[in-house]
């Protein structure tokens, strides 16, 4: 299961308890998906029409589950990573809209986002079973089946894994795509009031909560504390943090991110956040900034409105230009 354990954002409390001039109800339901916990708040006049719009959220996310997951060996792309050096294949039609996505952001990071990064991810999985470092030609040997360009996608919705032992993982993007589905979903049922939070790691912010003109996210830090809050409102949030998973290996631990350009995890505890129209791009772009530290933040500048947040291994917070005011982000004292 992929559950980052370190949580560096959370939902406050002040949006719970308000009263409210409407008849608008507040309606939450939590489920398991993905490895992880789907909750979904949203603010409805119809409770049995606000538990119909969730039933079918959550029959989507699984529907799409049943495509992305690289653990289960029928999905769709399981099935499409087994093909890997034999050719171009035909791919469900969803799946092969996110790969064109990754692939943009990938080429539009340099690389340092890259989802065919699958053969790494195993490799460091099996050296922390062990115990030991992977021997260093085994890591090169890894490293040439990793990289965008080597997946090839046709107008004809057909895409190939040039060589054999490609793996594509979907698990620094899945969650996005997801919640941006729910979100398509929610608005074609006319919701306009809702909170998204996917695993923690993954949310959508729909509106705002009666008598609030956004609404109120916690940010945390590494070490879980709160270090400040921000605002939102029709935009999605993402974090990820290097150290929510890792593997110990002689006394060094190695978090689970991993450099598509090195081969190499991330040593340094870092946690980033970021802020974007879409879910899929911001969870994309949560990864140069652990990865790279405050050159990541520079590197998804290009992106438009887009802003980043990360807290450096030290604890110091380091914001893009327009972070705080696209977020009246307010940070507590002594952080």
């Amino acid at each position: 299961m992929k559950i980052l354990v370190a949580l560096t954002f959370t939902v406050c409390s002040l949006a719970i308890g308000l009263p409210v001039r409407s008849e608008l109800r507040e309606i939450r339901e939590l489920h398991y998906q993905m490895g992880t916990v789907l909750d979904i708040t949203l603010w409805h006049s119809d409770p049995e029409q606000a538990k119909n719009v969730l039933r079918r959220s959550v029959q989507e996310v699984h529907r799409l589950g049943g495509i992305l997951s690289h653990y289960d060996p029928a999905s769709a792309l399981s099935m499409f990573n087994t093909q890997a050096g034999n050719g171009k294949i035909k791919i469900d039609r969803e799946l092969f809209r996110l790969l064109a996505l990754a692939m943009d952001f990938s080429l539009r990071t340099s690389g340092h986002f890259d989802v065919t990064v699958g053969p790494l991810v195993s490799l460091w999985q099996q050296a922390g079973e062990k115990g030991m470092l992977p021997e260093p030609h085994l890591l090169f040997q890894t490293l040439n089946l990793v990289g965008s360009q080597k997946l090839k996608l046709y107008e004809t919705g057909e895409a190939e894994l040039l060589k054999e032992g490609m793996k594509i993982d979907l698990g620094g993007i899945g969650k996005g795509f997801a919640v941006d589905r729910i979100v398509e979903i929610l608005r074609q049922a006319k919701v306009k009031r809702a909170l998204v939070n996917f695993g923690g790691s993954s949310l959508y912010a729909l509106g705002s909560p009666p008598q609030e003109d956004s609404w109120p996210i916690g940010v945390k830090g590494i070490g879980e504390e709160l270090v400040g809050v921000i605002r939102l409102k029709d935009r999605a949030l993402s974090t990820s943090g290097s150290m929510g998973r890792y593997w110990e290996i002689e006394g060094v631990r190695y978090g689970h991110l991993i450099n598509p350009k090195s081969g190499l995890p991330v040593v340094q505890p870092r946690g980033a956040t970021a802020i974007a129209t879409t879910a899929t791009e911001a969870e994309a772009l949560t990864k140069p900034p652990v990865l790279l530290g405050k050159q990541g933040i520079e590197m998804i500048k290009i992106f438009p409105q887009t802003e980043s947040l990360l807290i450096s291994e030290s604890g110091e917070i380091f914001l893009s230009d327009g972070f705080a005011s696209a977020t009246h982000f307010r940070r507590f004292k002594n952080r």
